[in-house]
């Protein structure tokens, strides 16, 4: 995770947003973090993505 995805997660952590997994992309490293069943993503400059269109693999 790059320090602003870090410094971001440690904000919403206090929220409840936990880090499920990180998934290192071309474009940079994509932390994935989820609030309850709710899922949102930081990207590398730890911009936060509430409403990603991604799906998980059961």
């Amino acid at each position: 995770m790059s320090a602003e995805q870090k410094m971001a997660l440690y904000s919403l952590h206090r929220y409840g947003y936990r880090l499920l997994f990180v998934r290192h992309l071309p474009s940079g490293p994509l932390a994935i973090i989820a609030q309850q069943s709710q899922l949102s993503t930081i990207d590398k400059y730890g911009e936060v993505e509430h409403d990603p269109k991604i799906q998980l693999r059961d």
